[in-house]
């Protein structure tokens, strides 16, 4: 096998005890050409001859880590320990692969990250900014793991699906989908976070919760699957309210002309404040929000109308809860707060 690189003897550091030398290319392939100065290694066993894998600039590749294919380590990143770089993935930054983590595909892992113990990160994931995915964790699909989150132990974060800020996704957690889990929240136990949810804030989704269509938590401590998107446990971590007697008060804005109500979406729909404001033809498909039916919410979730009404929905006239907003068949007047 022809050698694409020697590794200069005279020009080395030292880490670990350990003296990685630089390389210098002895033809031209990809975008490197022959003569052109890379990165550091230990020996010829941490970067293969074959394909157009290099070492760039002044990263690091040492141990028994091993880069391959048309992988690409460059900047300042190291890759050690047992790990491996191949298939078309790119470590950069000042990202540290170590342990037995494996980053392969179309993988990117730049930024201030770790990927660690038996961590892969693989497909079109993205890892950057200061994210940690260690233990035996998995980020793969077009997945991206970034800001401060960790993604650890035997969790799974994949297909479209967004870890990022100060979220932790741990122990045989599986986050994937559109879904989105940020802020200070953290999935764990056997949960699933799927399709378009949302898991945000200081929400914490564990044990054999499934969390799923376009469904939000926000609050407090969740544990349940949600089944028909009326649960008492999944609207508290939603919207962090319970109901009175049955009943929740929630509160909606409305265009109030010559002192009635008008709805904001359709300016011919009046909402009564003597008798019981219903609709009859309504979606029933629990996984819409956006569709025909009466919508609520907590008082900041609105933006347009000029005036914010309370109203009374029995739970039995819940229809579904789905981005932060319940959809009801039915309502009754309590009160109006404040008008423009």
């Amino acid at each position: 096998m022809e050698k694409k690189y020697e590794l200069l003897k005279n020009d080395f550091v030292e880490v670990d005890n350990k003296k990685l030398y630089r390389i210098k290319a002895l033809k031209d392939f990809s975008n490197v050409k022959k003569g052109d100065l890379g990165g550091y290694i230990q020996s010829e066993a941490n970067l293969s001859h074959e394909g157009d894998c290099w070492v760039f600039e002044n990263a690091w590749v040492y141990g028994n880590a091993r880069v391959s294919e048309n992988a690409r380590v460059f900047e300042n990143a190291w890759v050690y320990g047992n790990a491996r770089v191949s298939e078309n993935a790119h470590v950069y930054g000042d990202a540290r692969v170590s342990g037995n983590a494996c980053v392969s595909g179309n993988a990117r892992v730049y930024g201030d990250t770790y990927v660690s113990g038996n961590a892969c990160v693989y497909g079109n994931a993205h890892v950057s900014e200061n994210a940690r995915v260690y233990g035996n964790a998995r980020v793969f699909g077009d997945a991206r793991v970034f800001g401060k989150a960790h993604v650890s132990e035997n969790a799974h974060v994949s297909e479209n699906a967004h870890v990022f800020e100060n979220a932790h996704i741990s122990e045989n957690a599986r986050v994937f989908g559109n879904a989105h889990v940020y802020g200070n929240a953290r999935v764990y136990g056997n949960a699933r976070v799927s399709e378009n949810a949302h898991v945000s804030e200081n929400a914490r989704v564990s044990e054999n919760a499934r969390v799923f269509g376009n469904a939000r938590i926000k609050y407090g401590k969740f544990s349940i699957p949600i089944i028909t998107f009326k649960e008492k446990e999944y609207i508290a971590a939603s919207l962090n309210i319970y109901p009175n007697k049955n009943k929740y008060l929630l509160y909606k804005k409305v265009n109030k002309i010559d002192g009635k109500y008008f709805s904001i979406f359709d300016s011919a729909f009046e909402y009564s404040k003597k008798e019981i404001t219903k609709i009859k033809n309504f979606d029933t498909n629990i996984l819409t929000s956006c569709s025909s039916g009466l919508h609520f919410s907590t008082p900041d979730y609105w933006a347009e109308g000029n005036c914010l009404i309370a109203f009374e929905i029995a739970e039995k006239d819940i229809i579904t809860c789905q981005e932060g907003k319940i959809r009801a068949s039915k309502c009754k007047f309590v009160e109006e707060i404040c008008c423009k």
